[in-house]
């Protein structure tokens, strides 16, 4: 299941980020920018977005500053990646960061050596931006009202493979998230046999 390495607290701000998202006028796929100014509505901090060549390598990085937190992306990534990368580096500032003091710092025992990552923190911010791009609930409402999704019919005239596999194509261009990663994330939130369920109950 998602989120399991997650304290309560962080669970709750990542919650209370996405219902304050949505209820700015958010939709799907998740608007980075809307959900950026939402989070630093949430955290009282200002959040700076810079593209540059150094970050692609790195896969992205936070670098904390006195008035917040700058999130590098890789300019040449695709729309995809820099999704996924700020979704991660959101996690960072939610899970590893201290952000009420005037210039946030990670909390000790989440601290990572910038040569030797925390492999776990890593791994915990890669699931926040999975479920911050692709929100079990939401997941939930598309298969449960999966006949009234507008173009879904479309999909099956196509006949482009069984409905199973429409379903998920379908909902994985919704959320804007490519097929495979799409079924990565559903499957570590759902697990394979809820999945299964969920999508041929539709």
């Amino acid at each position: 299941m998602f989120l399991q390495g997650v304290d309560t607290e962080t669970r709750q701000q990542i919650d209370n980020l996405l219902v304050l998202y949505y209820k700015r006028g958010g939709g799907l796929p998740v608007d980075i920018e809307l959900l950026i100014k939402s989070l630093s509505r949430l955290t009282d901090n200002y959040i700076e977005i810079i593209e540059d060549f150094w970050s692609t390598r790195k896969k992205g990085y936070t670098s904390p500053v006195r008035w917040g937190f700058r999130i590098y992306v890789g300019y040449s990534d695709s729309l995809f990646q820099k999704r996924f990368t700020i979704g991660h580096e959101i996690g960072h500032i939610l899970h590893t960061y201290d952000y009420t003091e005037e210039m946030p710092t990670q909390r000790p025992w989440r601290r990572s050596p910038m040569i030797f990552p925390n492999r776990e923190e890593e791994c915990i911010c890669d699931e926040i931006a999975g479920y911050i791009l692709c929100p079990q609930e939401l997941v939930i409402k598309f298969l449960e009202d999966f006949q009234n999704i507008p173009c879904q019919l479309e999909l099956f005239r196509k006949r482009q493979g069984p409905p199973f596999h429409a379903k998920l194509k379908l909902l994985s261009e919704i959320f804007g998230i490519p097929l495979p990663k799409f079924c990565w994330y559903i499957k570590r939130q759902f697990g394979e046999e809820k999945l299964l369920s969920l999508i041929n109950s539709a």
